[in-house]
């Protein structure tokens, strides 16, 4: 499981923090510079620094056959190095979106609000737009539980699970307002997936920085106590939308990632969770492409080359710097 090494690495990051020694500047990330990416904040080791510049232009070569916008961040979440390529930019979220609310759904669990075997009632009659696959587990009347509408959400991606559980938050804004509370003012949640469906030019958005951040949060155990985090995190590492041809594609077998996709017309997302090897941590990224003329099969390609690209360049830093 992800979080196993999240309070380990969590105590490690506040030690190195302490004695001036860790990658970081005043807790933020250190990210490298270049087109569409973000300044240098610290002067991280020479190794690093080189590690950095090479997966920078890693990055910039493959978002350069997008065909289309892309979003693109990836953060080494026990030191805080993040690069990034136009990852500040604001890119349809589609069921990317069923992560923040998700996590938001925990949240009032843990503030007793609502609770994992309450019961929600689910007609025909609130079926949302998706497909057949999930449409088929309401074709009667259902009482079901949060705990299985929260599964459903993220395992299978069922729209109808996800809107009932916007329902019991309070809608959208809800959503949208935890992320703020995290300092992730760029995803906004503004619809459910019955109202996209309606109107697709009002995707919800976010940008890959704020994706990454908040998985970079929910790794190291900021925003979930550890039943809750346990419960996501094992959802997440379960789904089957997708990811096993985009993030998880070109990864060594048997590695451990924790995602949500969101597809569209000309649209492929994945974000996740990454396990390196030997205890050398975790990486959070996030990939956006919208509007891209490549086929879908290409777009997935693309996700899984940066993925890999990603993984061997935190790999290799970690194994030059022990």
């Amino acid at each position: 499981m992800l979080m196993k090494t999240s309070l380990v690495a969590v105590i490690l990051s506040s030690a190195f923090l302490s004695l001036g020694i860790s990658a970081c500047s005043h807790g933020e990330p250190t990210v490298v510079s270049g087109t569409g990416l973000t300044q240098v904040t610290s002067t991280p080791p020479p190794t690093t620094l080189k590690s950095d510049a090479e997966l920078r232009e890693r990055l910039k070569m493959l978002c350069g056959t997008v065909n289309g916008e892309i979003g693109v961040a990836v953060v080494h979440v026990e030191s805080g190095r993040m690069v990034d390529f136009e990852g500040s930019k604001q890119l349809p979220l589609y069921s990317v979106y069923k992560l923040p609310l998700a996590i938001t759904v925990l949240k009032k669990i843990e503030e007793q609000r609502v609770s994992l075997d309450q019961k929600v009632r689910v007609t025909p009659a609130d079926v949302a737009t998706g497909s057949q696959f999930n449409a088929d587990l309401w074709r009667k009347p259902t009482e079901t539980t949060v705990a299985q509408l929260l599964e459903f959400s993220i395992v299978r991606s069922d729209n109808t699970s996800s809107d009932k559980l916007l329902e019991l938050v309070g809608g959208p804004a809800t959503v949208t307002e935890r992320m703020g509370a995290y300092g992730l003012a760029d995803i906004d949640i503004k619809y459910s997936s019955r109202e996209f469906a309606a109107h697709r030019e009002k995707p919800n958005l976010g940008t890959a920085v704020d994706l990454a951040k908040l998985l970079q949060k929910l790794q190291q155990g900021e925003l979930l106590q550890p039943p809750q985090l346990s419960l996501l995190l094992g959802f997440m590492e379960r789904a089957r939308t997708g990811g096993e041809r985009r993030l998880r594609a070109n990864l060594p077998a048997g590695t451990e990632v924790a995602e949500k996709t969101g597809s569209g017309e000309n649209n492929t997302n994945d974000v996740g969770l990454i396990t390196l090897p030997d205890g050398k941590g975790h990486l959070a990224i996030a990939v956006l492409i919208n509007g891209s003329k490549l086929s879908i099969e290409a777009q997935e390609k693309l996700i899984a080359g940066i993925a890999r690209a990603a993984y061997d360049s935190y790999l290799s830093t970690a194994a030059a710097t022990k």
